[in-house]
């Protein structure tokens, strides 16, 4: 039986990515309102995006997901909003992707 389960729990992987959406808003109004520690909210905000980033994208590749080309393909076109919503499917897509390969 293969392992369904992020490299790490899906908790931490939630946070990881509600903290890319956080950063990114704070970052955005940081620029927008000339804060002066914007670039510190830019960095923190890139450094979560590139590592849940990567989480999701380990995970993509190891697992048989439900429609993968696209799913590929959605994280280099529109990475911030596809790395939440295969956060949010993916238990329905690894099911999907079980059936179809049975």
């Amino acid at each position: 039986m293969e392992n369904k389960d992020f490299t790490l729990t899906i908790k931490t992987v939630w946070l990881l990515v509600a903290s890319t959406f956080l950063f990114t808003v704070i970052a955005f109004f940081a620029a927008v309102y000339q804060w002066e520690y914007k670039q510190i909210f830019t960095t923190l905000s890139l450094m979560m995006f590139f590592a849940s980033w990567v989480i999701i994208f380990n995970d993509m590749v190891q697992h048989k997901i439900y429609n993968k080309p696209f799913w590929m393909l959605s994280m280099f076109t529109l990475p911030h909003l596809s790395i939440f919503f295969y956060t949010i499917q993916r238990n329905k897509l690894l099911r999907l992707g079980q059936k179809l390969a049975s």
